[in-house]
């Protein structure tokens, strides 16, 4: 039950997330799949990916092991956020500049929500090993 606190917040991320890239869709003028399906697949497909990528460090954070780690944490975004920018390119076709402005809005509530998760369930299979 303590965890829910932290699910919750994790969640209104998420959703909060959604609505950041369909205005940032929208700040940068994209032309192609820009309605609320393709917007939500699209989330999903970033955040399947971010996940996929990540899920070393979110097995880390619930095992207690995030200290000292600070390098591969800081490899892993800049690596995510690489990725992240080729798939809204890929996906919405609005270039490699105005996909950053779209990164820029929607990873930082990903990690966020990534990192909350991680450390929420660090209790849950217990804590450090």
């Amino acid at each position: 039950m303590e965890t829910m606190g932290p699910l919750i917040i994790a969640i209104s991320l998420i959703l909060g997330d959604i609505l950041l890239l369909r205005i940032g869709l929208a700040i940068t003028k994209a032309q192609e799949k820009t309605n609320m399906k393709w917007v939500a697949a699209s989330f999903g497909i970033q955040c399947g990916i971010i996940f996929f990528i990540g899920s070393p460090l979110i097995l880390y954070g619930m095992i207690g092991r995030f200290e000292g780690s600070g390098g591969i944490i800081a490899l892993v975004v800049i690596f995510s956020v690489f990725i992240d920018l080729n798939v809204i390119n890929v996906i919405h076709k609005i270039g490699l500049k105005r996909s950053i402005i779209v990164v820029i809005l929607v990873v930082g509530p990903i990690i966020t929500a990534m990192v909350f998760l991680g450390t929420s369930l660090g209790g849950t299979f217990g804590g450090t090993w």
